[in-house]
């Protein structure tokens, strides 16, 4: 009997160091208490190609093989939202052709980011402040639109008529999981279609005009939040 409880009691021990094995190595330091890090959580991701999957469910630690930091995962075992730098937003101490962001598409392309301006009344305007109060995104949402698009040449495209101007489409991911620390089981609950329109050949007045807009497809003003809030943007 001392000897059937001893090889259950190794096969258990066994087990858990697998699971720990397994965790991000900043995780496994201290697994919190059950108490504060039990019950469901929720959180969004670009879908950045790494195979994130969307029709079964995967384990928060999991999160780590599809480039969310160790840190972010851990934070989330313990029911916190992971903390994200700040982005910078439209502001009227300039005009509207002021470049306020610039960066690399998926194919190295140089993607600029002017204020640019929205009037409501009319319902015209361009560029991060039209971004902002119209849609409700962000310049790291666009940004990461431009640089996660869907593969090939679902994800970049010519805009019909417009041969300098092309947009970009990509997929935002919203994850729900229970249980347990970070091996919680999730699922991916909804996906959200984001484009993004970039002129490459209007300049104002050496360089490309850049980005006109971003919206959420299939949304009538302003995308949900959780699609700015993305955790790994």
């Amino acid at each position: 009997m001392n000897a059937r409880r001893c090889a259950v009691a190794s096969a258990a021990l066994g087990l858990a160091a697998g699971l720990f094995a397994a965790a991000p190595a900043s995780a496994t330091a201290a697994a919190p208490s059950a108490q504060r890090s039990s019950g469901d959580v929720e959180f969004s991701v670009f879908d950045n190609g790494s195979g994130i999957p969307r029709g079964s469910s995967f384990r928060l630690a999991d999160l780590g093989r599809h480039g969310i930091p160790d840190s972010a995962v851990k934070q989330l075992g313990e029911g916190k939202a992971p903390r994200t730098a700040a982005t910078k937003s439209a502001t009227t101490l300039s005009g509207p052709d002021t470049i306020v962001g610039q960066w690399k598409d998926r194919d190295g392309w140089t993607v600029y980011m002017r204020q640019g301006y929205y009037d409501p009344v009319r319902d015209k305007g361009f560029g991060l402040t039209k971004i902002e109060q119209k849609h409700n995104l962000t310049m790291k949402a666009v940004r990461a639109t431009t640089q996660y698009p869907r593969p090939g040449a679902a994800g970049k495209q010519k805009f019909a008529g417009y041969p300098d101007t092309w947009n970009y489409f990509t997929d935002v991911l919203h994850v729900k999981c229970s249980g347990w620390w970070i091996f919680r089981t999730c699922r991916v609950d909804k996906v959200q279609a984001v484009r993004a329109g970039v002129d490459f050949n209007a300049k104002i007045p050496m360089l490309p005009k850049g980005v006109i807009t971003a919206y959420c497809e299939g949304v009538q003003g302003r995308c949900p939040d959780w699609v700015k809030n993305a955790i790994n943007i």
